[in-house]
């Protein structure tokens, strides 16, 4: 029961760092998808760029605007800075509780009663802050594994595999923010100082 409690409240401590660099990176992609926006409208304004006149800046145009759209809802619907105060609250009670369970983990005698109340409140603080459902993410589990070697009798290969296994999903989980990102500083490079216009192309090679 108190690796059980240790396990969880790791997980949950892993997962509320997760969903608060989720919020920042959501929140700094709506906004630089604005200013991107924005940019583009002035540079319009003064017909500033290489392929200004284009259709693909358009495009581009509302592919940003979609992109903050779709954003926006996601932030609303996911609520990360929310859900990433629980987790933490959760695991911070977790905490206390493993505090308060551990002399009867080397106790001498089994003492049922006593078993049975922590039991019972870990249940309790779990459906108190029932968020693992909608947050479950194996990479958090795989962290809080590498972090209890007393629990975890983990070779070195193993070590390093578990290791390698939560980093691709944590670059999984994030990589739509870095693909957005370099898509739109393309796009901005190509506006203004001009590459091949993928229109064109497309007309030639038809």
């Amino acid at each position: 029961l108190y690796k059980k409690m240790d396990a969880t409240s790791k997980t949950r401590f892993h997962a509320s760092r997760r969903l608060k660099l989720h919020a920042a990176l959501s929140t700094y992609t709506v906004v630089f998808l604005s200013l991107v926006l924005i940019f583009i409208s002035l540079m319009q304004t003064y017909s500033l760029g290489v392929n200004i006149q284009s259709k693909g800046v358009g495009l581009l145009q509302v592919f940003s605007s979609v992109a903050v759209l779709v954003y926006s809802l996601l932030m609303d619907k996911n609520d990360y800075s929310s859900q990433s105060e629980k987790m933490y609250s959760c695991a911070s009670k977790l905490g206390e509780l493993k505090q308060k369970s551990h002399p009867h983990v080397h106790a001498e005698d089994f003492v049922q009663a006593s078993y049975d109340s922590c039991q019972k409140e870990y249940h309790d603080v779990l459906k108190l802050y029932e968020t693992h459902s909608n947050n479950d993410f194996r990479g958090d589990y795989f962290r809080a594994k590498l972090d209890m070697p007393e629990d975890y009798d983990i070779s070195k290969s193993k070590r390093l595999y578990e290791g390698g296994k939560w980093r691709i999903l944590y670059a999984l989980n994030f990589i739509n923010y870095p693909i957005i990102i370099c898509f739109l500083m393309f796009a901005l490079y190509w506006v203004s100082f001009g590459l091949v216009d993928p229109f064109k192309a497309l007309a030639f090679l038809g």
